[in-house]
């Protein structure tokens, strides 16, 4: 066995162990886990990442990491961090950004991260409401936004670290100190060591502010034990060894990213290289060789829909790649296994692999192993055109509020899967369907109430918020619809956004949304129908998928693209195509929509039309075209 095949020799708990508490051997803090990792890989490199445009890759090693966590730990005391208190991160996925969460933590004090392309107003909500000590700003353009929206007395006490060198362009009110990073960190290495870092595993460890699609967002209180509930039991559980790679790109603002491509990967020893540029994920994935990837399904369907409209670029191609599929799928319904790769056999099916899926395997640099997706559901088809390729895809689930993770496929032995869900609880997770939390007697789903060490203690400041997601005995109200099927769960919908039609029909809109956005003409949509005879689409259509599907239907394209949109003969030649490549095939006939309503403005945090984690903001999209959706029927 080569070195990078060498396994990180990591336990796999007792499914049936307590999970209340750690045991012997558990870490208790996220700082006692990185602490550990940094033991158990000295001089490995940790964090992989590109300082500047047209620049090479540069690599720190886990002691070099754990050295900088120390002088960053030592800094926020300095600065008036303490036990109990917090520290607000508005950065981009760095190392930077790593070091503050584990050096936060050290002290006992919990980290508040926030996205660096937020609205101004929804950080100055955050950093009033949390009440850090010290706030670390990824460049003046944050320093520039944050002068515009924080009060005088809303600022933090231990000032602003800033990344870059870069003096500020804007100055904060009299007494707010702005001190570069380098020189944050130089003053934190001369100073005295901290001591006995904190141990409580079930002290505050951050603070993570939920979207907000309907109102302030909340900020969810999760402990070290919660997210350490999350690592330990996934740990030993995929195919990872030391010395393996992973690209990151997913935001550590969201607990997706954080916990998955942050602490579950350095726990596990992994080299994590950060992606630089989010437009050209792929080329640095080939750079990168990357054995395992966390992601969103928005990139699985991209992928998806680029791979197809290549093999659909000329008929020898289709064939090829037709007759690839139907090799693969054969291979994969003899092996009875979903999500699990299954490996080529006989001479017609490995050289069909080789001609098509190997090229695509090539885009992530020709090593991956498994990927996992989460986040927002996973299209069947989707997730079998990724086993297809070769690639073990676990699809999992949960919120920030669950830390976040409550199920995932692949995890048992032997990796039973089942495709269309999202798995199995994890160990010490239970998973319950009430079927009382709404009135749809048509139907055997309910909404997903979930137990465990992995629930969040509340909602900061907000007793009353907390009071109506959790139940009497522990259990946390997801909000979202699902039914369980041999203890495997699938996500059926959204208890807010499920609608009726006024045929007294009930629809999930998620599924159908998701289905939509596999099509090249959709970038972004939304169902709904409420009270309506039939459904109805609003879509952010692509715009060159959109003027080729034009002409190829004979059809003027040569207009703006705001012209385009507003025309009824282009609404209606998008509904029909949408219906025969989509809706009828998939769809229920009361699901398929009457009526599109095209947006030209791409839907944005700056437009507010989403949140910072891509989640559509329904009542604003609806009143922006409520005119169009009254003329439908």
């Amino acid at each position: 066995m080569s070195e990078s095949r060498v396994p990180n020799k990591m336990p796999i708990h007792d499914n049936d162990r307590d999970w209340s508490n750690p045991i012997a051997g558990d870490p208790k803090t996220l700082h006692e886990m990185m602490i550990g990792a940094v033991a158990r890989s000295g001089d490995a490199p940790l964090f992989g990442y590109i300082p500047s445009r047209g620049q090479p890759r540069i690599h720190i090693t886990f002691n070099e990491f754990g050295g900088l966590v120390d002088s960053v730990s030592r800094g926020l005391r300095d600065r008036g961090v303490t036990e109990g208190g917090r520290v607000a991160i508005i950065l981009n996925n760095s190392v930077e950004w790593a070091a503050t969460s584990y050096a936060t933590n050290a002290l006992g004090a919990a980290y508040t991260a926030m996205y660096t392309h937020q609205h101004g107003s929804e950080w100055a909500f955050i950093i009033n409401d949390s009440g850090p000590t010290v706030l670390i700003a990824a460049d003046n353009d944050v320093l520039d936004r944050l002068c515009e929206h924080l009060p005088d007395d809303g600022w933090p006490s231990g000032g602003i670290v800033l990344l870059g060198e870069d003096a500020p362009n804007s100055t904060p009110p009299e007494g707010v100190s702005v001190t570069n990073w380098s020189t944050f960190v130089a003053e934190g290495s001369n100073s005295e060591p901290v001591g006995e870092p904190a141990d409580d595993p079930h002290a505050l460890a951050t603070l993570l502010y939920t979207s907000g699609t309907t109102g302030n967002p909340k900020g969810v209180m999760l402990t070290n034990w919660n997210i350490l509930h999350n690592i330990l039991t996934m740990q030993g559980r995929f195919e990872l060894y030391k010395g393996d790679k992973t690209a990151s790109f997913l935001p550590w603002a969201h607990s997706f990213g954080q916990m998955g491509d942050l602490h579950y990967m350095l726990h596990q020893g992994v080299h994590i290289n950060l992606i630089s540029d989010l437009l050209k994920i792929a080329e640095e994935c080939t750079e990168i060789k990357p054995h395992a990837l966390f992601a969103v399904p928005r990139v699985w369907n991209k992928l998806y829909g680029k791979v197809m409209a290549g093999l659909n670029a000329s008929p020898i191609k289709k064939r090829l790649g037709a007759l690839a599929f139907k090799k693969a799928a054969a291979r994969i319904a003899a092996d009875g296994r979903d999500c699990v790769k299954v490996q080529p056999k006989g001479f017609l099916d490995k050289k069909l692999d080789k001609i098509v899926f190997s090229k695509i395997r090539g885009r992530f640099g020709g090593e991956m192993r498994f990927c996992i997706s989460g986040g927002a559901a996973l299209s069947p088809e989707v997730a079998s055109f990724i086993q297809a390729v070769g690639f073990s895809m676990y699809e999992g689930y949960g919120l920030t509020e669950t830390a976040p993770l409550v199920s995932i496929n692949g995890w048992e032995n032997g990796h039973p899967c089942k495709l269309g869900s999202v798995g199995r609880a994890i160990p010490g997770v239970r998973i319950v369907i009430d079927q009382d939390a709404w009135d749809n007697p048509d139907s055997d789903d309910g909404e997903i109430v979930v137990y465990g060490p992995n629930i969040m203690k509340g909602y900061w400041n907000n007793p009353e918020a907390t009071a109506e997601v959790m139940t009497e005995d522990g259990g946390f109200r997801t909000g979202d619809l699902g039914v369980l099927d041999d203890g495997f769960l699938k996500i059926t919908g959204r208890v807010k956004e499920q609608f009726k039609l006024e045929n007294g029909k009930y629809v999930a809109p998620s599924p159908l949304e998701e289905s939509l956005k596999l099509s090249a003409l959709v970038e972004q949509c939304c169902v709904d129908g409420t009270n309506k005879i039939k459904t109805f689409t609003i879509l952010h259509p692509n715009e060159y998928a959109l003027r080729d599907g034009l002409k190829g239907a004979n059809i003027d394209s040569s207009g703006s693209f705001e012209e385009l949109c507003s025309s009824q003969d282009v609404r209606t030649f998008v509904l029909e195509s949408l219906k025969e490549e989509i809706m009828v095939p998939n769809w229920k006939r009361f699901e398929i929509s009457g009526g599109v309503v095209l947006d030209p403005e791409e839907w944005t945090t700056d437009n507010e039309m989403i949140t910072p984690s891509l989640k559509v903001k329904r009542r604003a999209l609806f009143a922006k075209h409520q005119a169009d959706i009254d003329a439908l029927r």
